[in-house]
């Protein structure tokens, strides 16, 4: 019990940004929904500015966090393949290949591992930090 309210209060003192801390959520907390609706938000328009088609960016964004809660394949780095994330998506596989939309899902998945990491990190140095002060 101790330990979760270490956490908890080294991550309020951790000094972490909003994509941050939900990317750290979303991954460690069970794929909450409104965090999801959250990043929903944010990849969405993270993907206008990276030109995608305007008419997929809410199933591209919505397959990535979907896929978020698999295990991930070891031999191509991710959970799904291209024809996976195809299907999941509703989009044809022909469509998927020409706006080689599988980028826009590793930009994703790339950049909410890369701010979990970050926020684990801050988290991590505040409990260290104080834990060798008591």
């Amino acid at each position: 019990m101790r330990e979760e309210y270490l956490r908890a209060a080294a991550e309020a003192y951790a000094s972490l940004n909003d994509i941050e801390s939900d990317c750290y959520h979303y991954l460690n907390d069970g794929f909450d929904s409104t965090i999801q609706a959250r990043l929903t938000d944010t990849y969405s328009t993270k993907l206008l500015d990276k030109a995608a088609p305007k008419k997929y960016i809410n199933k591209i964004v919505c397959t990535a966090l979907a896929e978020c809660q698999y295990p991930i394949n070891e031999t191509i780095g991710y959970a799904w393949n291209d024809s996976e994330r195809a299907a999941f998506s509703s989009i044809p596989k022909q469509t998927w290949s020409r706006h080689q939309m599988s980028d826009y899902i590793n930009f994703i998945l790339n950049d909410i591992a890369q701010n979990a990491a970050a926020a684990r990190a801050k988290i991590q140095l505040q409990v260290v930090g104080y834990s060798e002060a008591t």
